[in-house]
C-alpha cells in the first residue's frame, strides 16, 4: 500500500499556533539545566543533519525531538533510547530528502557507539543482502541488493544505506518479493493476522491513500498485500537481531506505526529468535514528520518519539495516481 500524506486538521491562527509551540517548548525543556547539558550531549554525536526543505523550515519545532509523555529529548536521549531496543524502525515520508538525513545520522551515531547490528530495508526484497567490503562503490551495492531505481529513487536513500556499507554493518531486504504479492493477494489467511479493527483501518486507509478510485472488491485484496508485506518485514529483522544490538529498519511511517504495523507481526516469529535476543523482541518507533502550518507539537498513536523536520512542498498525490491509471506519466515528485 502506498505511503501517503496524512489529511491536516483545519489550520487555526498561524499566530496563536506559533505560540502554543513556543510555550509547550519553554515548558518541555526543562530550562537551562536541560539547554546546558544539550551541549555536552551533542559533543558525542556526529553533526546533526542540516535540514533543505522550505516548509515551516523556520518553525521552532524544526529538530526538536518528543517523547510518550509529551516531553522534548536530546538527538543524545534518542539513540540510547534506539540503542536499547532490538528492532529501532524509523517511520519516514519516503520522497522526503531531510528524513534520509536524519536516518543516515541516526545510524552513524549508532554505528559508532558499536551498538548497530544492521540496516534492514523496507526497499528491498528479502533475500537481497550487502555484507561488504566496506569501500564498495555505489554500484556494487546498487546491483548487490537489486536496488528498484524506479519505486525507490537511489539518490533518496544512498546517504543511510552508504553510512551502513562503510561502517562494515549488513544491509538486508526485507520486503515482501514482487513475485509473491500476488499470491498474497489470493491468501485469506492475511485477513485474520491482525485484530479486526486493525483490518478494518488498513481497509479505510487503502481506499483513502488510493483517493477512492479502486472498487470495493478490490481492497481486501489490497489489505492482504499490506499484513504479508508487515509480516516479511517483522520476520526478516527479528532474523538480524543481535544481543545487545539493535536492527535499524527503515520503512514507511504507517509500517512503523506498533499499533497497525510491523510489530503486530513479530510474535508470529518468535521462534525464530537468534540465541540470546530477549522476548518479547523490545521495539522502538521513531516518526520522521514534515511540518505542515498547523502541526501540533504532539506524538501521535503507536510511536515512541517523533523528530520534526521542515516539511515538503505539497503535492496532489490523486491527479498523479489518476493520470497514472489513465496510462499518462506524472508530472509531480515521486511518491511519499
Amino acid at each position: 500500500m502506498p505511503s501517503r500524506h496524512a489529511p491536516t486538521p483545519p489550520s487555526s491562527s498561524p499566530d496563536a499556533n506559533r505560540r502554543r509551540l513556543n510555550l509547550a517548548l519553554g515548558l518541555a525543556a526543562g530550562g537551562p539545566l536541560w539547554l546546558g547539558s544539550l551541549a555536552a550531549q551533542a559533543a558525542a554525536l556526529p553533526p546533526l543533519p542540516r535540514y533543505t526543505q522550505p516548509v515551516e523550515a523556520h518553525s521552532p519545532l524544526v529538530g526538536r525531538i518528543l517523547q510518550s509523555g509529551q516531553q522534548f529529548i536530546a538527538p543524545q536521549q534518542l539513540v540510547s533510547d534506539c540503542a536499547h531496543a532490538a528492532l529501532c524502525m524509523l517511520g519516514e515520508q519516503h520522497d522526503h530528502p531531510d528524513h534520509h538525513a536524519v536516518q543516515a545520522w541516526i545510524i552513524t551515531a549508532l554505528a559508532q557507539r558499536g551498538d548497530l547490528a544492521a540496516v534492514a530495508l523496507e526497499m528491498a526484497d528479502a533475500g537481497q543482502r550487502f555484507d561488504g567490503p566496506r569501500d564498495a562503490p555505489e554500484a556494487v551495492v546498487r546491483e548487490r541488493l537489486q536496488w528498484n531505481d524506479d519505486g525507490w529513487p537511489w539518490k533518496l536513500y544512498a546517504a543511510p544505506v552508504m553510512v551502513a556499507v562503510r561502517a562494515g554493518v549488513p544491509v538486508v531486504g526485507v520486503n515482501l518479493p514482487q513475485d509473491a504479492m500476488r499470491p498474497a493477494m489470493q491468501q485469506a489467511r492475511w485477513d485474520a493476522s491482525v485484530p479486526p479493527a486493525v483490518r478494518q483501518r488498513i481497509l479505510d486507509d487503502v481506499a483513502e491513500s488510493h483517493c477512492g478510485l479502486l472498487p470495493a472488491s478490490q481492497l481486501p485484496a489490497m489489505a492482504r498485500i499490506q499484513f504479508a508485506r508487515d509480516d516479511s518485514m517483522a520476520a526478516h529483522s527479528l532474523a538480524l537481531a543481535r544481543p545487545g544490538k539493535t536492527v535499524v529498519l527503515l520503512t514507511g511511517s504507517f509500517h512503523a506505526n506498533r499499533t497497525l504495523g510491523i510489530a503486530l507481526h513479530l510474535a508470529a516469529h518468535a521462534a525464530q529468535t537468534p540465541p540470546g535476543v530477549a522476548q518479547p523482541l523490545a521495539v522502538f518507533s521513531l516518526l520522521l514528520q514534515g511540518l505542515a502550518p498547523d502541526t501540533q507539537a504532539e506524538l501521535p498513536a503507536g510511536y515512541d518519539a517523533v523528530w520534526f523536520t521542515p516539511g515538503t512542498p505539497p503535492i496532489d498525490h490523486c491527479a498523479e495516481l489518476l493520470q497514472m491509471m489513465q496510462g499518462e506519466k506524472p508530472s509531480g515528485q515521486p511518491k511519499p
